[in-house]
């Protein structure tokens, strides 16, 4: 698998799309066997690998073709082969084509606007209180527009000089209204996108406009805004409020300990053996990194991002579990654009910002291919078929269709009323949506069915539609195929055929020849001292492992040894060293940071390798042989004619475009 992902990276690389030759893309530049392959196609490929590559007679634009006559010859066989159709060849190449169609099947200008934005709110946390009269999606119109009225008399009364907080305690129907409303410090992704945009687009001292969220209906007033605090690490000593082993209060508790801690008393030791947070007390009270909202616990918060300093700690803080003193451990800088743009497009890929990105994608593909969907003053009565069993997802299609009645159309393709029963019927399953009426689940599933059709249907043409993932996916579909023909016509036949190995070795010996070669102990010591007793030991004839057992401690490697037999220019040699037999002097510290001292035990002059020594070069050479071999046969009885007039306008493009 390693093999198959360096070989497609070099062909991708090499047949990447390069947007040039457009008034040549469509003139052929030449033929196989009646097989047409235009100019512009040779001309990305050209002029992408004439910046990588590294023969200089490949950038030959007469030798270039050559080779790319030989590309697409390779590829003729891989077909007449019928290696396209095999099983492992269309599961793999379906798997990449829908990873790769993953990222054309969505709005990329609203994900980037998205991924700014939330970058943007990241640096700001807002500080807001809410009012909320609750209304379920499902809801009947009637039921809505009272909810609607009542957010809007409420926002009237604020206006007109209510207190929001008075309000908000009173009227409001969540859980917050206990608080007069507060909602505390949040950034992006603590609430819900709706809600998030209200607090984050309206001025601080200001109420919003009403909003409607999942929950219900919204006003917000935005009490303060702050720069982000930075992230941290934090220990902690805690006292429970109420113990029923002790009469002694956990605000006693908590001074007695903050008074040994300023007495100097280390801060990890007290927190062993006086802790109550029974999860955090044996490691000493330390927590996980934490921001805002990651404990649930504000005032524990506040009081770990107002310490300043790495190991101070701060005085008694109350929470609603007990009492605590905090430590400082660590604190995290904000991330640059560059470090949280990947978490960022995950987290709007698993959110309800996903939303706008499908909305939008799916409108731009309506207009694209002008899908006109039918007015639909009723579903219920449109659709009578449905009956009331979907509102429990067990809605069973028993229409027999011989023919399905046309609803829209995706140019010259139809969906009617089969393929939307069908949708609705495998649907229902795993939607866990709530809906108040048989009319209102109908109308979202239609519009569901229509998105979820054009975005198929996208997919399904997207080699026709989008001319760059045609290309990427063209390149990665021939790049496997030739290394399926590759792997069966040359590579396992190298490296299983043992006796054509080995007459290929017999016949170039000369080829595979040792260099002057030394065998060794090397040493690599932490100091000077070490070396010199390494040094001595070696000229005592002390064997190696003695060495290591006499001056390596417990987690203290002073001398590292590695014996064997290298080539005279080994890398890890050191520098400036004289090969001869014995023990060398103590090499300098050098970019290894080690002192090094070398025991040379012999010197071996060249030599020819043995068979199995050169085993791995053989394989390599023999591929390489029967390959050449190989492709002189690719050419017989091949009809390969070259447009000529095509030719000279290719060059004199490529001409002036390296030139510029």
């Amino acid at each position: 698998m390693n093999r198959l992902k360096v070989f497609l990276f070099l062909i991708t690389a090499c047949l990447s799309v390069f947007c040039s030759g457009q008034q040549l893309s469509n003139q052929t530049l030449l033929t196989i066997d009646g097989n047409q392959y235009d100019a512009g196609t040779f001309m990305r490929v050209y002029l992408k690998n004439l910046d990588i590559v590294q023969d200089e007679s490949q950038k030959d634009l007469d030798n270039y073709l050559q080779l790319y006559i030989d590309y697409r010859l390779k590829l003729l066989q891989a077909h007449e082969m019928g290696l396209q159709n095999k099983e492992s060849y269309q599961t793999e190449l379906k798997s990449y084509r829908d990873g790769l169609a993953e990222s054309y099947l969505t709005d990329n200008e609203v994900t980037e606007a998205l991924v700014k934005e939330a970058y943007e709110r990241m640096n700001t946390e807002v500080n807001a209180s809410h009012i909320l009269i609750k209304i379920d999606r499902s809801a009947v119109p009637a039921d809505t527009l009272v909810a609607y009225n009542r957010i809007k008399e409420l926002k009237s009364r604020i206006e007109n000089g209510e207190d929001f907080a008075a309000v908000a305690r009173n009227q409001s129907e969540g859980p917050s209204a206990k608080t007069n409303g507060e909602l505390g410090w949040f950034g992006p992704f603590k609430m819900v996108f709706e809600f998030e945009t209200a607090a984050y687009e309206t001025e601080t001292g200001e109420v919003s406009d009403v909003f409607r969220t999942d929950f219900g209906y919204h006003i917000l007033k935005v009490n303060d805004r702050r720069k982000t605090p930075e992230d941290v690490e934090a220990a902690h000593i805690m006292t429970y409020d109420q113990r029923q082993d002790s009469t002694i209060n956990a605000k006693q508790r908590i001074d007695e300990i903050y008074s040994q801690l300023e007495s100097g008393k280390d801060f990890e030791s007290m927190a062993v053996e006086f802790s109550e947070d029974i999860n955090t007390a044996k490691n000493g009270g330390k927590l996980p990194r934490f921001g805002t909202g990651g404990l649930n616990a504000p005032d524990f918060e506040e009081a770990a991002f107002n310490l300043t300093e790495i190991g101070s700690y701060s005085e008694p803080v109350k929470t609603k579990f007990g009492w605590h003193i905090i430590k400082l451990l660590k604190k995290y800088p904000i991330s640059t654009f560059e470090e949280a743009e990947t978490g960022l497009r995950d987290q709007i890929k698993k959110s309800a910002r996903s939303r706008k990105i499908t909305e939008s994608f799916t409108n731009k593909l309506f207009d694209k291919y002008n899908v006109k969907l039918p007015k639909i003053a009723s579903y219920e009565k449109r659709f009578p078929a449905v009956t009331d069993s979907l509102m429990s997802g067990n809605w069973k299609n028993e229409m027999v269709m011989s023919k399905s009645i046309p609803l829209f159309s995706i140019e010259d393709k139809t969906y009617g009323e089969k393929e939307f029963y069908s949708f609705i019927e495998e649907k229902q399953v795993k939607d866990y949506r709530k809906f108040g009426s048989l009319e209102e689940k109908l109308n979202v599933y239609f519009k569901d069915f229509a998105d979820e059709s054009v975005i198929d249907y996208y997919d399904e043409n997207l080699e026709r539609d989008n001319e760059d993932f045609a290309f990427i996916y063209r390149e990665y579909k021939e790049g496997l195929l030739l290394f399926e023909l590759m792997e069966n016509k040359i590579w396992e036949a190298a490296k299983t055929d043992s006796l054509g190995q080995q007459a290929y070795y017999e016949k170039n010996k000369d080829k595979y020849q040792w260099k002057r070669r030394i065998d060794i102990d090397l040493t690599q010591n932490t100091t000077e001292e070490t070396a010199q007793k390494v040094k001595q030991l070696l000229e005592a004839k002390t064997a190696v492992d003695k060495i290591k057992e006499q001056l390596n401690e417990q987690g203290n490697t002073k001398v590292m040894i590695s014996s064997g037999i290298v080539e005279e220019e080994y890398s890890r040699l050191p520098k400036g060293f004289e090969v001869k037999k014995g023990v060398s002097k103590v090499y300098e510290k050098g970019e290894s940071g080690f002192y090094k001292v070398v025991n040379v035990k012999d010197v071996l002059e060249p030599t020819a390798k043995t068979f199995e020594e050169a085993r791995g070069s053989v394989i390599n050479d023999y591929q390489q042989q029967l390959e050449k071999e190989w492709m002189e046969t690719l050419r017989e009885g091949r009809n390969i004619n070259v447009n000529d007039k095509v030719l000279d306008k290719v060059k004199k493009e490529i001409e002036e475009k390296t030139r510029a």
